[in-house]
C-alpha cells in the first residue's frame, strides 16, 4: 500500500473510476484506491473534491492536512470507529497509574535504545578517529540509560523521573550529533516547531510523515490516538501517536536525516531535499525486517505492534519495543 504525499502547491486532487487523480498545469498523474493507505497534503493551496473524500472513506484511506510538518487535520470514514471494545481496554487500562507506568515506560526504553543503534550505525561508517571517540561515549551513555529506563520501579513520581532519564538521553543524543557534525555545521542542538536551520526543518518534516503513517496504524487497530500514557493528555494533542512514535524517530526519521547531512549546511530546507527525505522515509517503511522470526515489511511491523498494544490493554499480551539493529 502506497502512502501518497502532495507537498508542492497548486495540485488538483480529483477521482476518475476509482483512482485518485493529481493534476498541475504540466502533467497529470493517477493512481488506484486500492493501493494507497494514506493521502497526506503538506503543502497549502491544494484542492481536493467531495467525489474523492467520499471514495477515500469507502476504501479506508485516511487523508491527512499539515502545515509546516505539523499535522492540523485528520480525515477518515466512519467505519474505522467501528471497533469500540479496543477503546473500551484502552480507557480502562490507561485509567490505572500502575499500568499506564509499563506502557510508558517501554516506549521511553525502546527510544533510547533506537538512538543508540543510530550511533552505532554510522559510527560504522568511514569517519575520523575524534567523531568515532564521541559516538562510542554517546552510546555507552544512552546504553546506560537505557538500563536505568528498563529497571525504574513504580512510585509516585514515575513520570517525572521517566521525563528526566529521556531528556538526559535527547540531551546526550543530539550533542553527540552536533559535535560529530553528522546533522552538518550549521546544526546545534535541537529545535521543534519555529526552526530556522535545514537540519531541524528536516527533523520536523520527517516526524511529520511518520505522524501520518503511526496515526493510520493505530486507527487501522481501533485505538483512541488522544489517550496515551506518556504525553499527557490535551486537547487537540494526539498523545497515544506521539507515544507510538517515540521509538520509531531515531530509526526512520534521524537516520535518513544523517544520510542527507550534506545538503543540510546552508540556508532552509530546499524542496529537492524535502522530496528526496520524503522518499527515503516511506523506503525504510517497505523495508522488510526480522520480526518474531520472519521477515516484514517496517509498516506491516508496525501495525503489528499496534495490535500487540491492544492485546496489552486487554491483558492478552505484553507489549516490547521494536529494537533495530545497527
Amino acid at each position: 500500500m502506497k502512502h501518497v504525499i502532495i507537498q508542492d502547491y497548486g495540485r488538483m486532487l480529483g477521482l476518475t473510476s476509482e483512482r485518485l487523480v493529481i493534476r498541475d498545469n504540466e502533467q497529470e498523474k493517477e493512481i488506484p484506491l486500492r493501493r494507497i493507505s494514506t493521502i497526506t497534503i503538506q503543502k497549502p493551496g491544494i484542492s481536493l473534491s467531495s467525489n474523492l473524500l467520499t471514495a477515500c472513506a469507502r476504501h479506508g484511506i485516511k487523508v491527512f492536512i499539515g502545515h509546516r510538518a505539523e499535522e492540523m487535520c485528520s480525515l477518515h470514514g466512519v467505519a474505522q470507529h467501528a471497533v469500540v471494545q479496543n477503546r473500551i481496554h484502552q480507557f480502562t487500562f490507561l485509567a490505572n497509574d500502575q499500568q499506564k507506568y509499563r506502557i510508558a515506560r517501554a516506549f521511553v526504553y525502546g527510544k533510547v535504545r533506537n538512538q543508540r543503534a543510530t550511533l552505532l550505525y554510522f559510527q560504522k561508517q568511514r569517519c575520523s578517529d575524534a567523531i568515532k571517540h564521541i559516538s562510542q561515549q554517546a552510546a555507552e551513555a544512552l546504553g546506560q540509560l537505557s538500563e536505568q529506563i528498563r529497571n525504574l520501579g513504580y512510585n509516585e513520581r514515575w513520570h517525572s523521573t521517566l521525563l528526566g532519564l529521556e531528556g538526559q538521553a535527547a540531551h546526550t543524543y543530539w550533542q553527540a550529533l552536533a559535535k560529530g557534525q553528522w546533522l552538518g555545521d550549521a546544526f546545534h542542538g535541537r529545535v521543534g516547531r519555529g526552526a530556522t536551520d535545514a537540519a531541524n526543518q528536516a527533523l520536523n518534516y520527517g516526524y511529520g510523515i511518520l505522524t501520518s503513517v503511526v496515526w493510520n496504524a493505530l486507527i487501522n487497530a481501533g485505538l483512541e490516538p488522544y489517550l496515551g500514557a506518556l504525553h499527557t493528555p490535551r486537547p487537540g494533542k494526539p498523545s497515544l501517536v506521539l507515544d507510538m512514535m517515540e521509538e520509531y524517530r531515531p530509526w526512520v526519521v534521524d537516520r535518513n536525516v544523517i544520510k542527507l547531512r550534506g545538503e543540510l549546511s546552508d540556508g532552509l530546507l530546499k524542496p529537492k531535499t524535502r522530496q528526496k527525505l520524503s522518499q527515503s522515509v516511506l523506503a525504510t517503511f517497505e523495508s522488510p525486517i526480522p520480526y518474531h522470526g520472519k521477515r516484514l515489511r517496517l509498516e506491516s511491523a508496525l501495525q503489528r505492534q499496534c495490535y500487540r498494544l491492544c492485546g496489552m490493554f486487554a491483558d492478552q499480551y505484553k507489549y516490547r519495543p521494536l529494537l533495530f539493529k545497527w
